[in-house]
């Protein structure tokens, strides 16, 4: 199986959803460190409906032509998602334009890779504040779901990714400026 349908399991052992409060908290909740597309999650729900991991509960007529499908996981589904979860996993890829950019750098001016450089390390000082919300509104209920203190640990992985990408991002900085100062 793909890591979509593991996605998408996950999502729905925890409550039934529609696609799009499937794409809502992937976007929210992981992405820091996960993207699904509407073009993967669509195709991925019908894949596993027909399959009998998932069903369709209930359809909503919305205000214009389109219906929502909600879905739940079956038995089926929730045995896949724990024998996933035994299997080891598989090598992680990193793509980072910054740091492709980076390595050819020198075929530009210094101060335009800082501008980029800049740029990330805003983004990544946006991504630490709402990492650092998230949990303190965790703390704050942590008993309330056995999962909260696994959840709390993919924070913490986040929000010292992110302070290494900002750490990154000074230095490279201070480098960078350091070249055309001269």
């Amino acid at each position: 199986m793909r890591q979509t349908e593991y996605v998408i399991l996950g999502l729905l052992s925890e409550s039934p959803l529609t696609g799009y409060q499937m794409k809502q908290l992937i976007d929210i909740r992981f992405r820091f460190f996960w993207n699904e597309s509407y073009g993967q999650l669509y195709p991925t729900l019908k894949d596993l409906k027909e399959r009998g991991l998932i069903k369709e509960v209930e359809t909503k007529e919305a205000s214009g032509a389109r219906a929502h499908k909600t879905y739940r996981i079956l038995d089926a589904g929730m045995d896949a998602i724990r024998l996933w979860l035994t299997q080891p996993v598989e090598k992680e890829t990193v793509r980072l334009e910054i740091l492709l950019k980076m390595y050819f750098s020198n075929l530009t001016e210094p101060e335009v890779m800082a501008e980029h450089i800049k740029q990330f390390q805003a983004s990544h000082e946006r991504d630490l504040q709402i990492l650092g919300m998230f949990r303190k509104e965790l703390e704050a209920i942590a008993e309330v779901d056995p999962n909260h203190p696994h959840v709390l640990q993919v924070i913490d992985f986040g929000q010292k990714v992110n302070q290494a990408y900002v750490d990154w991002s000074r230095e490279t900085i201070k480098f960078l400026e350091s070249r055309y100062s001269k």
